[in-house]
């Protein structure tokens, strides 16, 4: 997937920051084709066009080249990221296998649960891990699900002792997406 390529200027941008927050630039895509904007809650690329949910203060936007988008609360060390891909190949892939494809390069990751969910009336799939990343310890959720011949995934990112937390605003964040 596109998405796994890592962003060297995004790692840039958090080289001061601790593991968490780093993880963006690995996660995020190459941003082939897929540049978008995001007014109010509605994101808009050549490809897709989506409603987000509301995000609680502490929540900011960053800014990056590839992905859609992403947000980081720094008060909870911690980040979301929304990506869609829309070329039609992927979508015969299970969500489990689209799950595990978007932690490649976190070391020892080990899933903790997974629950099966819906989203904009389609079946999506739930997962959490514990791994790590530079050697520092990581908590990722994950959410992917297909619609049309689009994915759409999400992730939350945070240190182990903080995601709880973050979980249940990345959960209700991510219970409000429609795609338009």
């Amino acid at each position: 997937m596109k998405r796994l390529i890592i962003c060297i200027l995004v790692s840039a941008l958090f080289l001061g920051s601790c593991s968490v927050t780093r993880f963006v630039g690995h996660y995020v895509s190459s941003g082939e084709g897929n540049e978008g904007e995001l007014s109010g809650n509605i994101y808009r690329s050549e490809e897709t066009a989506y409603s987000i949910g509301m995000l609680p203060g502490g929540w900011q936007r960053v800014k990056v080249k590839g992905g859609d988008l992403v947000f980081q609360n720094t008060g909870l060390n911690a980040t979301i990221t929304v990506n869609s891909d829309c070329d039609g190949k992927k979508v015969n892939y299970n969500l489990p296998v689209l799950s595990e494809s978007l932690l490649i390069g976190i070391n020892d990751k080990e899933l903790e649960s997974r629950e099966e969910a819906i989203i904009d009336g389609q079946s999506a799939l739930y997962s959490i891990y514990t791994g790590k990343f530079d050697n520092v310890p990581i908590k990722i959720a994950t959410l992917v699900f297909k619609k049309g011949s689009c994915l759409y995934d999400f992730s939350y990112a945070s240190s182990p002792d903080s995601f709880d937390t973050g979980y249940r605003e990345f959960k209700a964040f991510t219970s409000q997406f429609r795609v338009l």
